[in-house]
């Protein structure tokens, strides 16, 4: 049997973060063992919570939903970038940050570049999440982009975060211009520790929700 990792934030659980200005996770019994001898759950959340993906809709209007994203964007070999030396709160990672954790671009090319903090770890689920976090630079994100990578994962908010939920178009740079490249956003990974110095694919496969600009995922690390 293949060695799995689960990279996933459970749904419903203290440790998630909801984004701020949305909504978290609320579970209500529709039928229970005890009145229907079985057991069905209305679920509410909104799309951009826990491990999630982004898919181009997401800040783009014309871009490409969640259900019509290729699958085989949201999957295959993956490449750690180890920042957990390198990162400061509240400030940018940068290209020579990418390059110095082995972000090389031949080694980037038609991969998932994974970028492990530890900061989902520590943070998630409590208040500096979303506002002490480190986040991509515009220019690493331009980097990574231009390396050819499938798609990008992260365990910290890839973008800083304005002051007010009423984000406006100069807001969130990263998103709108990975999004903008057709390249979806892997978001909220934990577990990333148990991959360092290891072979493995990534699999992160989103419900395929209509129209959807993002979904909850269960990612899972393959170990090579």
């Amino acid at each position: 049997m293949p060695e799995l990792i689960d990279l996933t934030l459970t749904l419903g659980s203290p440790r998630v973060t909801p984004v701020p200005g949305l909504i978290g996770v609320s579970m209500e019994p529709l039928q229970t063992h005890q009145s229907h001898a079985r057991s069905n759950t209305k679920l509410t959340l909104a799309t951009h919570l826990g491990t999630h993906v982004d898919a181009p809709y997401h800040f783009h209007p014309g871009g490409v939903t969640v259900d019509n994203m290729p699958l085989e964007r949201y999957m295959g070999q993956a490449l750690l970038l180890d920042l957990r030396q390198l990162y400061r709160s509240q400030t940018p990672i940068s290209v020579a940050d990418l390059q110095q954790a082995g972000g090389r671009p031949e080694a980037l090319r038609g991969q998932i570049a994974v970028l492990f903090t530890g900061w989902a770890e520590a943070e998630s689920g409590g208040p500096r999440f979303y506002s002490q976090g480190p986040y991509l630079s515009t220019e690493g994100a331009a980097y990574l982009l231009d390396c050819g990578i499938n798609a990008v994962a992260v365990d910290f908010p890839i973008d800083k975060h304005p002051a007010t939920p009423q984000s406006t178009i100069r807001d969130f740079p990263v998103h709108r211009l990975v999004l903008g490249r057709g390249v979806p956003i892997i978001e909220n990974l934990i577990n990333l520790d148990k991959l360092a110095g290891r072979r493995f694919e990534l699999w992160a496969l989103p419900i395929k929700l209509l129209g959807g600009d993002g979904a909850a995922a269960r990612a899972v690390a393959r170990i090579l």
